[in-house]
């Protein structure tokens, strides 16, 4: 089996969540993109790398696996970096702070920006 194969067999696993720096201080989302053999692995892997850096805690919404290559900033560096061995993490940490609602609008303004875009071709692992 060559390079590619292996990594198509293990797959990059995006997870997508918060965490918080500080124990019930202001949260952060966060996308995280590794290489892992499975759902759990990734979890614990992902978990092990946000506990190195010092997050205190952690909550995950969705995983899923990326089907191709993200072409946009930050996801196509954290992509690479995912493929290379990293656990490449992506932090979202504008306007959460201030809100204190995950940066979601509640208002009924219209809003182009949409959080999930970059899973629009991914599939949910079964």
């Amino acid at each position: 089996m060559d390079e590619t194969e292996s990594e198509a067999g293990a797959g990059v696993f995006i997870i997508i969540g918060r965490v918080w720096p500080v124990k019930d201080g202001p949260e952060v989302a966060i996308h995280i993109l590794l290489v892992a053999p499975d759902d759990d692995s990734a979890i614990r892997t992902a978990l092990n790398a946000l506990a190195e850096r010092g997050y205190e805690e952690a909550e995950f919404d969705q995983i899923g696996t990326v089907v191709d290559e993200p072409d946009e900033e930050p996801h196509a560096s954290a992509y690479q970096g995912a493929l290379e061995g990293e656990v490449a993490i992506v932090t979202f940490a504008e306007g959460l702070e201030e809100s204190g609602d995950r940066g979601f609008d509640t208002e009924d303004e219209e809003d182009d920006y949409d959080p999930f875009a970059v899973l629009k071709d991914w599939k949910p692992n079964q």
